[in-house]
């Protein structure tokens, strides 16, 4: 778990450990976060000029860390995105997403049957410990991922159990085949959508692979051979089936210049990927270029 994230989740145990002047606990809460991020802050220092020179980076990779409203971007993930950025689109079918707004409610019939029980505070303790870990994915950066809520929905999980072993198991007379016959329709419903989304999902990057293979095929007859460097649409994942570097002068992934480019383009095969409507990048206006499906691929002469 990423350092940040990590101590997310360990706020409400944090404040609880404090509350109760608990220092054993609170120590070994520290030292676990401490020794779990020494590895991230030691490569800060040596790699990235510093711990907030890191921090400074990673915010602006993000877009910048602020108030994001991000839990529709977090519904439109669902659908089969690995990473929803941007996070534009229609929204998933209402099938699919049934199962985010259901799980706070057991979860909530959870923590009920748990304060009735008497053990009520580990499992608010989970809640809250939950709720913090998704606070900064919900509402703080401005796309989404379903894997961002991994370590919430791993949470939740405790009192949505119990929740539904309650409800298989408790109600009596009449009410009980009825439970069990909803529980047992709610969890085909859920299990039947996640499998309609695991198969669309390995459908479409199974084709984007096939695409991509071919591309790097024809990158490599008109001599994008490694050491070359790729820039431009779905360049990063182009340049692993092609055996190139990457490069961005923009966005996200900028980690080059235009002259960079350009000079490197006097030493090694270097392509530029545009959509095949899209335009190419100045520099590589007057290079060929060869139209592959939906790409465009301006590739530089000396490669030729």
């Amino acid at each position: 778990m990423r350092p940040v994230d990590a101590a997310w989740v360990a706020l409400p145990l944090l404040a609880l450990a404090l509350y109760h002047r608990a220092w054993q606990a609170l120590a070994a809460l520290l030292a676990g976060l401490a020794a779990g991020a020494a590895e991230w802050v030691i490569e800060a220092y040596t790699s990235y000029g510093g711990l907030f020179q890191r921090l400074s980076e990673g915010s602006a990779i993000q877009g910048g860390l602020g108030w994001h409203f991000a839990v529709v971007d977090q519904l439109r993930s669902l659908g089969g995105r690995a990473l929803c950025r941007p996070c534009t689109g229609a929204l998933p079918n209402p099938v699919v997403t049934a199962w985010w707004f259901v799980l706070p409610l057991l979860a909530a019939f959870g923590l009920v049957l748990a304060v009735r029980a008497r053990r009520g505070r580990p499992t608010l303790l989970a809640l809250a410990c939950a709720a913090t870990a998704a606070f900064p994915y919900l509402f703080l950066i401005g796309y989404a991922a379903p894997r961002f809520l991994l370590p919430a929905y791993a949470l939740l999980a405790i009192p949505v159990a119990d929740a539904l072993a309650h409800l298989v198991r408790k109600p009596g007379g009449n009410w009980r085949p009825f439970a069990l016959s909803l529980v047992a329709l709610g969890l085909a419903v859920h299990l039947g959508a996640q499998y309609a989304v695991l198969a669309h999902t390995v459908d479409r990057t199974t084709a984007d692979r096939v695409a991509w293979d071919r591309t790097a095929a024809e990158l490599h007859r008109l001599g994008v051979r490694p050491p070359c460097l790729l820039t431009g649409e779905t360049a990063i994942p182009i340049a692993f089936y092609t055996g190139c570097g990457s490069a961005a002068t923009s966005g996200n992934n900028a980690n080059s210049t235009r002259e960079e480019i350009v000079r490197t383009a006097q030493r090694i095969p270097v392509a530029a990927l545009t959509t095949a409507g899209g335009a190419p990048p100045d520099y590589a206006r007057t290079w060929p270029s060869h139209r592959l499906g939906d790409l465009r691929l301006y590739v530089a002469p000396s490669a030729q």
